[in-house]
């Protein structure tokens, strides 16, 4: 059966997701593979972190998506991502596009396969974790995975881009797990300079070098009987990854200017960077990359689950201006405005917007022109001077940020009322639905 549905009355619910499979058939991706099981989008473009990395000039950076249908439909759902020379599936040129059996979808000169692989995957469902809010698939099949992997002792790798909160994560496993009374350290290895890095991992005795005039225990040993953050991991030198990889192994370190040391700690490690195609490409290490990765574990980036983005913006107006009612400050227009944006600074962003909001705000309502202004890459004069891309995705960016930007402005004009927003643009509502659909944002009721 190809439909996604939900399994179970009782207990944690199950999503059920028809397994599929993307093949290169003709053009540049030509013998790519790709097998689709999860429920976060995959990312199809030229964009090396790409989930497909299709390397052809004619395909945008992140030109299409693909995720599985809502319960309830039968199939894959593929959407164009803004993409300069557009989306075909059969040979018509689509926004967006149902999957429900084999079909041929073209991005520029490459051509793939879709085939529905006969059997489904199931995906537990869990409650929040930690702290963390996600209504979204994606994010309630991460909390269960997490409240499974909390309590083993086991090495976690989080994947996820910058400030989607993959420390707040990190922290969470070690709260719900059996070393939670020990310490969390946290070491961001992005910021290390190479020369303190062994001292900062592995600790050093006094007078190990120029400077030490007192004995330093590493983050390994002061994370004993607790838990190691290993934030930005695959920023760490490569002479230092096989110095760390023997640590975890041995389960020792040996500080500078002294003796091996035993360590009883539990490693998580954290990356916005795709760590396979680093190891493919030779700048991280594979097989510190499969003892990192026990446990892997991705958070999806905001635009990618735009249905909490609402959810988040009234946690943080709870968190940060107590005595307002999160209800009348997100009017209509303002939720529109927020599930919009594309978020490129995702969680981390959206709470400093509505931080600035919440400061900025004068009466019952938020307003989304103080929210925004003076964002970067927010109006088209910033998008203009971007001309560190290549023309053609340039060009794709700026169309983009057009239609999300004239979408979330006839929208706040007609307080979220699409027919009245569709009839405003002289654009078809089915259209407009599918733009809406396109950029994320939730049809209003009319």
């Amino acid at each position: 059966m190809a439909v996604t549905r939900l399994i179970g009355s009782t207990g944690a619910p199950v999503l059920a997701v028809a397994r599929a499979r993307l093949k290169g058939v003709r053009g540049p991706a030509k013998g790519a593979m790709l097998e689709l099981a999860s429920l976060a989008p995959v990312v199809l473009g030229s964009d090396e972190e790409c989930d497909l990395e299709l390397r052809d000039d004619t395909v945008s950076a992140r030109h299409a998506s693909i995720a599985p249908g809502a319960p309830g439909e039968h199939g894959w759902r593929l959407r164009d991502l803004g993409s300069t020379n557009g989306l075909f599936v059969d040979g018509v040129r689509v926004i967006e596009a149902l999957l429900d059996g084999p079909r041929r979808i073209k991005l520029g000169e490459c051509e793939l396969a879709f085939t529905l692989a006969g059997d489904e995957v199931e995906h537990a469902l869990g409650a929040p974790f930690g702290g963390l809010i996600g209504e979204s698939q994606a994010m309630r099949a991460l909390f269960a995975l997490a409240a499974q992997a909390a309590p083993a002792d086991s090495t976690v790798l989080i994947e996820g881009e910058s400030g989607s909160g993959k420390e707040m994560l990190a922290h969470a496993l070690h709260a719900a797990s059996p070393r939670r009374d020990g310490p969390f350290v946290v070491v961001d290895c992005g910021a290390l300079a190479a020369g303190v890095v062994e001292s900062e991992l592995y600790g050093h005795e006094k007078g190990a070098f120029s400077g030490a005039d007192r004995a330093r225990a590493g983050a390994l040993a002061e994370a004993s009987s607790g838990t190691v953050f290993l934030d930005e991991i695959g920023e760490l030198p490569l002479e230092q990854q096989v110095k760390l990889l023997r640590a975890l192994e041995a389960r020792e370190v040996r500080p500078l200017g002294g003796r091996p040391r035993p360590i009883d700690v539990r490693v998580i490690a954290a990356t916005h960077r795709p760590l396979p195609k680093l190891v493919a490409a030779g700048r991280f290490r594979d097989d510190l990359y499969y003892r990192l990765a026990v446990i892997k574990l991705r958070l999806p980036p905001l635009r990618e689950r735009r249905e909490d983005v609402l959810p988040l913006a009234r946690r943080f107006v709870g968190e940060l201006s107590p005595g307002m009612d999160p209800a009348r400050l997100l009017s209509p227009a303002v939720a529109a405005a927020l599930e919009a944006h594309a978020w490129p600074g995702n969680v981390r962003e959206l709470r400093n917007v509505i931080e600035r909001a919440c400061a900025l705000t004068h009466g019952d309502r938020l307003e989304i022109d103080e929210m925004f202004d003076e964002r970067p890459g927010t109006s088209p004069a910033a998008a203009e001077v971007n001309i560190d891309l290549p023309f053609k995705e340039a060009k794709s960016q700026i169309i983009e940020s057009f239609e999300r930007e004239y979408i979330a402005a006839l929208l706040k004009r007609h307080n979220g009322n699409l027919s009245a927003a569709s009839r405003s643009a002289e654009v078809d509502r089915k259209h407009f639905r599918e733009l809406l659909r396109k950029h994320g944002l939730r049809e209003s009721t009319d």
